[in-house]
């Protein structure tokens, strides 16, 4: 998905302001480094109750990573899946909103990504690191 399908996808589920942050890989779609696969959202416990009440499955992806899902969405109430694990406030500070989705910051997705390690998480670090020294190198 592209970021601009992200952002449409995300603004139907009509979510309150600071409930959520859109995190995992599609900051990355946002910034045009990469497509996602899925929609990674970080969410207030009030937004995952109502997400239970509209049927979405709880699922077990391993140890502390089971998210509550529906179709390309994975919604979770905390982040400690990962060695990097922060509140839902701590990406929410720093998100960049676009068309009124909050999305957790390149820098934010980069320190996860770096915590968590292995092939592809290493390569997306490399990734954000080639966007940001191609975004100064291109500042006037």
């Amino acid at each position: 998905m592209t970021g601009q399908e992200i952002i449409e996808r995300v603004k139907a589920l009509n979510l309150p302001a600071d409930s959520y942050v859109v995190f995992g890989s599609c900051p990355l779609a946002l910034a045009g480094i990469r497509e996602a696969q899925d929609i990674d959202l970080y969410v207030r416990p009030e937004v995952l109750e109502r997400f239970i009440q509209a049927g979405w499955k709880q699922v077990d992806k391993g140890p502390g990573d089971k998210p509550h899902v529906s179709g390309v969405f994975e919604a979770h109430t905390t982040w400690g899946f990962s060695p990097y694990a922060p509140t839902l406030i701590q990406p929410l500070q720093n998100a960049d909103v676009f068309e009124g989705v909050a999305f957790a910051s390149l820098k934010e997705v980069r320190k996860w990504k770096v915590a968590s390690g292995g092939k592809k998480h290493e390569a997306d670090v490399h990734l954000i690191d080639d966007y940001i020294s191609k975004k100064h190198t291109n500042t006037p």
